[in-house]
């Protein structure tokens, strides 16, 4: 996928602690059950003082870790290697007894040993209130951060990022864990009852390289705070050893104990969405900013760096374009989350999506695309509003714990076609009008004066193709309703609060964009009754049917009729772009868009807002740019998804709606 680059490199093997077997000296004078919380020392490989788990620090300390440079499968690859040159590292030790049911959980101090590249620990001592003497005890060890509150292990890791380079050593508070491990009393010593497999403490987050490119042709800059939502990932949370039966030697439960910080998770009134989404958490990151290490983007004689990151207008792949991307990632920790905890849908998966905000820094470009009035300027001011919640990266992706991967955070923002189109006294609120086809052609190319159309005298606009209307506007709301075929296509229910969906191609196979043929997808979906169809439009077609298309004019869309079956009136047309940075499985990403949950969140100024009627609209028969495509005179807005390209000119002199469009992108 373009926009998520996933260049993995496993560490696995490169974060695993070989640990000594668990090898327990039993003091002989704790070989009777004590009374209830008194504290017993067990020695462990070596003799050492008793330390009271009270007195020892609570904060867990970090992992660290030293950026290292590997060549992996043919490509340079830095990631995250584990550096540790303490003498000794504390954790939290969870012992659980099978047998009786009694849980606790303890600090202890695990000596480093070093032997060429491997590193192995040993524990020194071990206090606990228990009597490991008896019953069926296991043992489960962590380490590398984190607080201890009372029986919970709180971990809170690091979210303001430095960029990764080669040799940096830094720490992270992503915990390291092991899989439980039966240990039983021989003798005078307390061991693994299977001593052939060594205890291994195996890192329990993901690390993401976060880097940025612009494919602005529009200079940017965005803000160095960024946004992950996700139901896969957070930053914040607890494990809460709430250990059950199901613990058994090697189990490898150490993932299932965690909870995420309840706090963090995004409000949803709709079960239904939550269901097929799961419950989302919310991680706040920060770039930062470190003047002595160029990254890349573009510094010279900017202003706010601590804020911002710039980026030179980006040329084309074909031309020479510095300062549009960074050329070091900043890494990131994060934990995973059990989503399907929260979601009994069978087919949820990771949805894991980044929001920045981005700003045109042009000064000559003053005037937002959300603005109805807009069209009263000259297009060469015109701003994409991304300011808000700019969609930056999403992914799918199942990712491995204690792995590395590489994320491109791309900005790119297409004028779009909905844009193109004038938003004729839509400000004003007054009604559109009706003219001759003559007139129309004149007053939208500017050849005939008309004082409700300022600007136009600019020659910058004529009337639509139906390949450039028709991608704006077609849908199947009447289909879905009925719940009747689109040609051979199906409608499916696909659950409560979404109704019925089908997917379309684009009309006569191809849509115009800029002077190219492009096919098209379309995704929509509806309830019965309701006055709102959803969609995901213009996104490659499946099946790799044109491998030229693109997905950067992909946008999420909402359409508002009068009434569910409405043949005429007024309807709204709300359009977020998506562009190639929307990737989330086809098996959820109708199912977060889809949706008011989704839409709420955004701001006004996020969403392309226009208001046309359901009507007919003048088109041109000019600027063909290949003689397959259809040449109607005429086209009409309505909620039937059918082609609307055979409909016959009325006799006389017919009068129609028409909107001007925009003969080039503004930007």
């Amino acid at each position: 996928m373009s926009i998520k680059v996933f260049s993995m490199a496993i560490l696995a093997s490169l974060l695993c602690l070989s640990c000594s077997e668990t090898n327990v000296d039993y003091d002989s004078n704790t070989g009777t059950t004590s009374s209830t919380g008194a504290v017993k020392t067990y020695d462990v490989d070596i003799e050492a003082s008793t330390d009271n788990p009270d007195n020892q620090a609570q904060t867990r300390a970090n992992m660290p870790f030293k950026v290292s440079e590997e060549n992996i499968s043919g490509k340079t690859v830095l990631y995250p290697k584990l550096n540790i040159t303490q003498q000794t590292m504390p954790s939290v030790v969870v012992l659980y007894n099978k047998n009786g049911g009694k849980k606790e959980v303890v600090e202890a101090n695990w000596t480093v040993k070093k032997e060429g590249s491997d590193v192995k620990l040993h524990l020194n001592k071990l206090s606990t209130t228990s009597n490991l003497a008896n019953g069926e005890w296991y043992i489960m060890g962590f380490m590398g951060g984190g607080e201890k509150k009372g029986d919970d292990l709180e971990v809170n890791t690091e979210t303001t990022i430095n960029v990764i380079e080669k040799g940096k050593e830094f720490t992270t508070s992503c915990p390291f864990a092991t899989t439980w491990r039966h240990i039983v009393k021989q003798g005078s010593k307390l061991k693994l009852k299977d001593e052939s497999k060594k205890m291994v403490f195996k890192p329990q987050g993901v690390f993401l390289v976060l880097s940025l490119e612009s494919r602005m042709t529009l200079p940017t800059k965005i803000n160095r705070e960024l946004t992950l939502e996700s139901n896969a990932f957070c930053s914040s949370g607890s494990y809460k050893f709430n250990v059950d039966s199901n613990v058994s030697d090697d189990a490898d439960l150490a993932s299932s104990y965690w909870e995420p910080n309840s706090a963090n998770a995004i409000t949803r009134i709709s079960n239904e969405y939550k269901k097929y989404n799961a419950e989302h958490y919310t991680t706040n990151i920060k770039l930062n900013y470190e003047s002595a290490k160029d990254d890349g983007s573009l510094r010279q004689g900017q202003s706010d760096l601590g804020n911002y990151i710039y980026f030179n207008s980006y040329k084309g792949v074909s031309q020479a374009a510095s300062k549009t991307k960074t050329n070091r990632g900043f890494l990131l920790c994060l934990m995973p989350v059990d989503y399907k905890k929260t979601s009994n849908y069978s087919g949820i998966v990771n949805e894991t999506l980044l929001f920045g905000k981005v700003d045109v820094t042009d000064p000559t470009r003053t005037n937002y695309t959300y603005d109805k009035s807009v069209y009263t300027t000259n297009p060469n001011t015109w701003n994409p509003y991304m300011g808000n919640r700019y969609l930056l990266a999403s992914f799918s992706d199942d990712l491995k714990k204690g792995s590395s991967y590489d994320v491109t955070l791309r900005i790119v923002r297409p004028t779009l076609p909905i844009e193109r189109l004038w938003a004729y006294r839509q400000a004003d609120g007054l009604a559109m009008e009706k003219l001759s086809r003559v007139d129309a052609e004149k007053v939208a190319e500017g050849t005939k004066s008309r004082g409700n159309y300022p600007n136009l005298d600019s020659h910058l606009y004529r009337l639509p193709k139906y390949s450039e209307f028709t991608a704006i506007f077609n849908n199947p709301k009447l289909q879905l309703g009925y719940k009747k075929k689109l040609g051979t296509v199906e409608a499916n229910y696909i659950g409560a609060e979404y109704g019925y969906a089908l997917t379309s191609d684009s009309h006569h196979d191809f849509v115009d964009v800029n002077g190219k043929q492009k096919k098209f997808d379309n995704w929509f979906c509806t309830v019965s009754g309701s006055r709102v169809i959803y969609g995901i439009m213009c996104f490659k077609p499946f099946g790799n049917r044109d491998a030229t298309s693109t997905n950067n004019y992909k946008v999420a869309v909402r359409m508002t009729f009068p009434n569910p079956r409405a043949t005429s009136g007024v309807a709204k047309v709300e359009t977020y772009y998506l562009g190639p940075n929307y990737n989330l499985s086809l098996n959820v990403a109708g199912y977060y868009l889809c949706h008011d949950e989704f839409w709420k969140r955004l701001d006004s100024r996020d969403i392309i807002t226009r208001e046309f009627p359901l009507d007919t609209y003048w088109l041109t028969t000019k600027y063909m740019i290949q003689s397959n495509e259809p040449r109607p005179r005429i086209t009409k807005f309505t909620t039937d998804g059918v082609s609307q390209d055979k409909l016959t000119v009325g006799r006389g002199r017919p009068t129609y709606y028409f909107l001007p469009w925009l003969r080039k992108p503004a930007w």
